[in-house]
């Protein structure tokens, strides 16, 4: 690795990070939980591409038996990193009208406000994620229950009987579990706009989702059948962002599925306490669960200026890949048949 390091002598996370997206996404896989499997000379290709001398990583490849898995891309980080500082955002999920005083509205929901408003200040790259419905949003009740959007036959309530906050399967595709909300900020709505007091920060970045009506999204990352993607991963990624602080409402839903996808994706990811609140005590002390398990940690607002100021990574960037199971290289040109390792 120190060998690797002194090859690539000006090497970062996001090179690296671009790199190893790009190799994901001509990899051969069954869906995201199995492993990838890629050939030799697209890694080859890829690095080459963004001027990466790869021969000492394909070499570490070769030792390990053709098989470059998460310890490897982990380890391949850390030498990546070596002495690189820590980059922080904040992401305030969804702070808007109709989640404050509106038809969705948290308990306590404008409580949030002056906090995000106070931490903020600390930050300099800072991404705002909305809610933007169309109106005929498959999570809408009122579309659901007059069948605009079939349920399925796994369902154990049809469309036209469900109730209000309801769970049913949607048909799709993709068919999804979908709970059934009051309609709720819809595009150019006045719920939908955020919530008056929130302050406007002059490097603030506007992420909207939910914006396909045919299904939900939660996170600030991905829809909720992990079809399409946001922007917000790429902005990350091109600003050198190496931890996040997500914060907002509500906790149960938008910003525990925003903070366990950014966990997912290897940012260091922390959720402020005093930031968030939830639709229901019990689905969010479920969720905070959740996010612990994931590695996600939970801190005060007051460690927050502290902690933003602190840049030492050593040691620290197991990042963006520990989700990616492992890759195999494989010779393309044998034209031989391949059985993968059981994950």
């Amino acid at each position: 690795l120190s060998a690797f390091r002194s090859e690539n002598p000006s090497l970062t996370i996001s090179t690296v990070s671009k790199c190893f997206d790009d190799i994901c996404s001509q990899s051969q896989t069954e869906n995201k939980t199995t492993s990838m499997y890629v050939s030799r000379s697209v890694v080859q290709d890829v690095l080459n591409k963004y001027g990466v001398r790869g021969e000492k990583l394909l070499d570490a490849c070769k030792v390990e038996g053709d098989i470059l898995y998460s310890p490897t891309l982990i380890a391949l980080m850390q030498a990546a990193a070596s002495g690189e500082k820590k980059v922080f955002a904040l992401i305030i999920v969804d702070v808007q009208n109709d989640f404050i005083s509106g038809s969705l509205a948290v308990n306590e929901g404008e409580m949030v406000v002056p906090v995000i408003n106070e931490m903020a200040q600390h930050f300099s790259h800072i991404y705002k994620t909305a809610d933007w419905h169309p109106a005929d949003h498959i999570s809408f009740h009122s579309n659901v229950k007059k069948c605009l959007w079939p349920t399925s036959s796994r369902s154990n309530t049809k469309g036209c009987d469900s109730e209000m906050f309801q769970t049913v399967v949607v048909s799709g595709p993709p068919e999804l579990k979908q709970t059934l909300w009051p309609d709720h900020c819809i595009q150019g709505s006045f719920g939908a706009e955020f919530h008056k007091d929130l302050k406007t920060f002059p490097n603030e970045v506007r992420v909207n989702k939910g914006m396909k009506c045919c299904v939900d999204s939660y996170s600030g990352f991905w829809d909720n059948g992990d079809t399409a993607h946001t922007p917000l991963y790429n902005m990350l990624l091109e600003k050198g962002v190496t931890d996040v602080v997500v914060c907002g409402i509500a906790t149960d839903f938008c910003v525990g599925f925003t903070a366990l996808d950014a966990a997912r994706h290897g940012f260091r990811t922390t959720v402020v306490k005093e930031a968030i609140r939830g639709v229901m005590p019990d689905t969010s002390a479920g969720m905070m669960a959740r996010c612990r398990q994931a590695g996600v940690e939970q801190v005060s607002a007051a460690s927050i200026p502290d902690m933003v100021k602190e840049k030492d990574v050593s040691g620290t960037v197991e990042r963006i890949f520990k989700v990616k199971k492992h890759f195999t290289i494989i010779d393309v040109n044998a034209n031989q048949q391949y059985t993968p390792p059981v994950a």
